[in-house]
């Protein structure tokens, strides 16, 4: 089996929600997620921006033209589906007031 695939089934399993992993691991894992997205969130904006671009550049490293559209076009999917969730808990929490 290759490294690919081992990563996607890896995807699934802490995708599936039906088959919780072990507790104690996925509150460790929630935790420094959690730890990750505040500093990341917490950065003043130039900074914000700097991070950003440069792991732009360094994630287009060695990858050719055709390479590159498919990852900006999935990391642009991961981040509309960010601003979907987001916008629909906005609803959400004004439809509550």
């Amino acid at each position: 089996m290759d490294n690919d695939s081992l990563i996607f089934e890896g995807i699934i399993r802490k995708l599936n929600i039906d088959n919780p992993c072990d507790k104690e691991a996925q509150n460790k894992a929630d935790t420094g997620y959690k730890a990750l997205i505040s500093c990341i969130t917490g950065l003043p904006p130039k900074q914000f921006v700097l991070l950003s671009t440069l792991l732009g550049i360094l994630l287009i490293d060695d990858i050719d033209p055709k390479d590159q559209l498919i990852l900006g076009k999935f990391i642009n999917n991961i981040s509309n589906t960010i601003f979907t969730a987001a916008a629909q808990e906005k609803i959400n929490i004004k439809k509550e007031d």
